[in-house]
């Protein structure tokens, strides 16, 4: 198969009816970012802003494209649904890790476009690799009722609930980098702290679909102070509702926080007048994913991140003396 060409060397439609089915996959799964995003990206790639390489029609057509943020990149990877494209995908990722600066220390995949068989067997063949990890991810849904209408209890030990904006971005982000620590989904956002800033602040501006302050909260302690828990939700369609961000505080886990959060959110898109509410949860993260089954979350659908790690120089001689 013939290596993919740089995408600024692509011609504007194509790449721009590449980029609209990028986005129609993204939103078939509630990660479709809003505004002017397809137009943007379709720029940064002619331009070369962004780095990218694609398949056009003809050859299947397939759509790779890369941001770097310091040390890390994070990429996409999109192929049609024509013969051949498990070899497609294949060559556009080896493409993106090839074409990596070696500033970069890491490679983080998403994909779209492929079968849940062919998803496997790509998951074959880069999981091979040395310095590759593969993170599945799982989207649990719920139908909302009227078990979701009672009213609850007061927030426990003395805990209140506040508006999520009444808390710093600062004090959110840290309780998503401290969440997140040490865990499979700190490969997919970063181990910077300002990352975690960057992507809030684009979830409240309402990137992922409108920010619902209504059903958004944030759980605190006043004494001695301390941000115990946040969740963030915005809406996907006048029926459905998605929990873009839930977090508690690791050294409070455990004490039924979580569940109470949960349930509030539930309650509260209930009283909107929302049918259903998803989210996503990495396959690893055991802890959530029971406290969403308990919860009536059922998974529909599963998606694959592929982490590729370069691999460390090798010392030199003199440098241990």
């Amino acid at each position: 198969m013939d290596a993919p060409r740089p995408a600024r060397n692509g011609s504007e439609d194509d790449l721009l009816e590449l980029v609209q089915r990028v986005r129609r996959e993204l939103a078939a799964r509630d990660e479709s970012p809003t505004g002017a995003w397809v137009d943007q990206t379709v720029r940064d790639l002619r331009s070369g802003a962004k780095a990218g390489w694609f398949y056009p029609s003809s050859t299947g057509g397939g759509l790779a494209f890369r941001s770097d943020r310091g040390a890390e990149a994070f990429a996409h990877v999109h192929v049609e649904p024509a013969a051949g494209a498990v070899e497609r995908a294949v060559h556009l990722t080896d493409t993106l890790q090839h074409e990596l600066p070696e500033s970069v220390r890491s490679l983080s995949v998403g994909f779209t476009g492929l079968s849940s068989d062919e998803e496997t067997t790509l998951a074959d063949r880069l999981g091979r690799r040395p310095g590759s990890k593969l993170i599945p991810r799982l989207e649990m849904e719920r139908t909302l009722g009227r078990e979701d209408e009672p009213a609850l209890p007061a927030a426990p030990d003395g805990l209140a609930l506040v508006p999520v904006r009444d808390v710093t971005i600062d004090a959110l982000a840290d309780l998503d980098w401290r969440s997140f620590r040490g865990t499979a989904d700190e490969l997919l956002i970063g181990t910077d702290p300002g990352e975690y800033r960057r992507i809030l602040l684009a979830l409240l501006a309402g990137d992922m679909g409108r920010f619902l302050d209504e059903a958004s909260v944030a759980l605190y302690r006043s004494e001695p102070p301390a941000l115990v828990g946040s969740l963030l939700t915005c809406e996907r369609s006048v029926r459905r509702a998605v929990f873009l961000d839930f977090m508690i505080t690791p050294e409070l886990r455990r004490r039924g926080y979580g569940r109470y959060l949960l349930r509030w959110g539930l309650r509260a898109l209930r009283a909107l007048g929302y049918e259903r509410v998803g989210l996503w949860v990495s396959a690893s993260n055991e802890a959530a994913r029971r406290l969403y089954d308990r919860s009536g979350f059922a998974a529909t659908r599963t998606a694959l991140i592929y982490r590729w790690d370069r691999a460390a120089a090798a010392s030199q001689p003199h440098s241990a003396a």
